[in-house]
């Protein structure tokens, strides 16, 4: 792109004059179908649609913020209207298209639904639809945010989309495409503008840095295109942010970093290697200088995030290894990880970092929510994988072929490197070993129909309280049971349905329900049960001498509810 494309002649020249700053997003902003950067297949979709004069009467151009809705709206009216046009190629001093980028051509008519969405504000717009244009070859109602009109003002809309004038075009520009009425929508060719890639936007910021005569380090760069997010304006933001924050010097990483409230890269690595190795020492002692260092723990938590990501993409795609927006340190630090690292243990680190996350952005002391959550990636994230685990157990056990299979697994999954930081799983399986065995033992199938309604209940307790009500177990044999389904809120079908998904999730094992006839015999509801059980408690409760030595110190007093306590 060269720079007769790219800037604005005009107000380079104003500003060097001592007239207003021009912001980056406005300066650079699109004079031509090549310089839209990020939307290949919209540019070549309507660049042909010109060329060979078959343009629709309405357009909706829809994407998130900064992907070049508005730019593109402007850039067809300017086609549409240029001199030599319809044409995707004007003279640069063409003036239909300077009077279109100035917003002083008489037949584009720019709209800002937000703020006038009304169906009086739609009519008045459109007043003068039916008559030819003043100076250009079309009228070009160019309407911003147009899921933002009213009902009203839509139906107002849609009699002109029906019957449009040969001389009129319609461009909408929109976040939310699917607030506008279907009926509109059908009336119009819709395009849909991408997020624009980081490896797009960095050489684009990197190109109107050297316009600007101004330096920066390639890793800043990068980190400001990763923040974008995928909206060249965002990007341009902070790039004016980044250049007013460095005082005339190079634009560093480290000031970006600072400016977008992330931790240092380095030291973000720093702890994955702690955490990933099963150091917690290590890992609270880089957290402890984070925290003098006044880094916000939320950026810490989600600088993590980002580098488990990206450790996890290079595992997975091979070829990301060699990617231009890798940044020196992401090459020198992630792709070792990445080799070391398996993937039972990136899932499992994320997942708990995902965790963190939420504790980081609820506790009134975050560092101390950071520095609890590092602790339980350091002790869980580097484990072995399950069959790994169980391997060993039956290992030492006295299983002859587990050994075998056990050094296959952590083989596998494992990389020799965490060997050192991982205890011996012993006959005891101590510690941490202990605990995921507990959890596989716990898994096993319930051995009663209380039992069945007590696992239900720890994440369906709605569906758990309709079993207690409505079934009754008449037989129970491994993972097979008879049920009799009176009425309730849920229909038999559905109830069985939804216990038999439920089970199935929770222990792994295929459950058989079988429906058998209610004739009232046989089978309690397992809420007659407690509340059997409530009574007799009551009662007993209440002979006890204690209890009522205490109920005699109050007249009249009852006995309300009784509790059991253990230990």
């Amino acid at each position: 792109m060269g720079d007769s494309q790219i800037s604005d002649t005009k107000a380079q020249a104003a500003a060097g004059q001592g007239g207003d700053y021009i912001v980056l997003a406005r300066k650079y902003r699109s004079r031509t179908f090549g310089e839209l950067i990020g939307q290949e297949a919209l540019v070549r979709t309507l660049t042909n649609a010109i060329a060979a004069n078959k343009i629709h009467h309405a357009y909706v151009l829809t994407g998130i913020r900064g992907t070049g809705k508005t730019s593109t709206a402007r850039l067809l009216a300017m086609a549409l209207n240029c001199e030599n046009g319809p044409s995707v190629e004007w003279d640069a001093n063409d003036p239909q298209v300077e009077a279109i980028r100035t917003g002083r051509h008489v037949d584009v008519l720019e709209f800002d639904a937000a703020s006038n969405r009304g169906v009086d504000e739609v009519q008045k717009l459109f007043e003068g639809v039916n008559y030819a244009p003043a100076v250009g070859r079309y009228k070009v109602y160019i309407i911003d945010e147009v899921h933002m009109l009213s009902n009203t003002a839509f139906n107002a809309l849609l009699k002109t989309l029906e019957e449009p004038p040969p001389q009129v075009k319609f461009i909408f520009a929109t976040t939310e495409v699917q607030k506008i009425p279907v009926t509109v929508l059908s009336r119009c060719q819709r395009f849909d503008l991408k997020r624009i890639p980081a490896d797009v936007l960095a050489p684009y910021f990197t190109e109107i840095l050297a316009k600007e005569k101004i330096e920066a380090e390639p890793a800043a760069v990068q980190l400001i295109a990763r923040a974008a997010d995928g909206s060249a304006r965002d990007g341009l933001s902070l790039l004016d942010q980044a250049i007013a924050l460095s005082h005339g010097e190079a634009v560093s990483s480290a000031l970006v970093e600072s400016m977008l409230g992330v931790a240092d890269k380095g030291r973000v690595f720093d702890l994955l290697d702690a955490l990933m190795g099963g150091t917690p020492e290590a890992a609270l002692a880089i957290v402890d200088d984070l925290y003098a260092g006044g880094t916000d723990a939320l950026g810490v938590v989600q600088g993590l995030l980002e580098a488990l990501h990206l450790v996890t993409r290079l595992k997975i795609v091979a070829a990301l290894r060699d990617s231009a927006t890798l940044t020196e340190m992401e090459k020198t630090r992630a792709v070792p990880l990445a080799d070391a690292l398996g993937m039972a243990n990136l899932g499992r680190a994320y997942q708990l970092m995902m965790q963190a996350l939420q504790d980081v952005k609820q506790a009134e002391r975050p560092y101390e929510a950071l520095a609890m959550a590092c602790v339980r990636v350091a002790y869980l994230a580097p484990l072995p994988a399950m069959e790994t685990l169980l391997g060993q157990a039956e290992a030492a056990a006295g299983n002859t072929d587990a050994p075998a299979r056990a050094s296959a697994g952590a083989a596998a999954v494992e990389p020799a490197t965490m060997a050192r930081d991982l205890p011996v799983v012993s006959a005891g399986l101590v510690g941490r070993e202990k605990d995921i065995q507990h959890d596989v033992q716990a898994a096993a199938l319930p051995k009663s129909w209380a039992a069945v309604a007590k696992l239900v209940a720890t994440t369906k307790p709605a569906l758990a309280a309709a079993l207690e009500r409505q079934v009754r177990c008449m037989a129970m044999e491994g993972s097979r049971l008879e049920l009799a389904v009176g009425k309730g809120l849920q229909s038999p079908a559905d109830l069985l349905r939804d216990l038999r998904l439920t089970l199935n999730d929770l222990t792994g094992a295929a459950w058989q329900l079988v429906q058998v006839e209610d004739n009232g015999e046989g089978g309690v509801h397992l809420a007659t049960v407690r509340q059997d059980e409530d009574r007799a408690r009551h009662a007993a409760a209440a002979e006890d001498p204690a209890v009522a030595s205490v109920m005699g110190m109050f007249p009249g007093a009852e006995l309300e509810s009784v509790a059991e306590v253990n230990g």
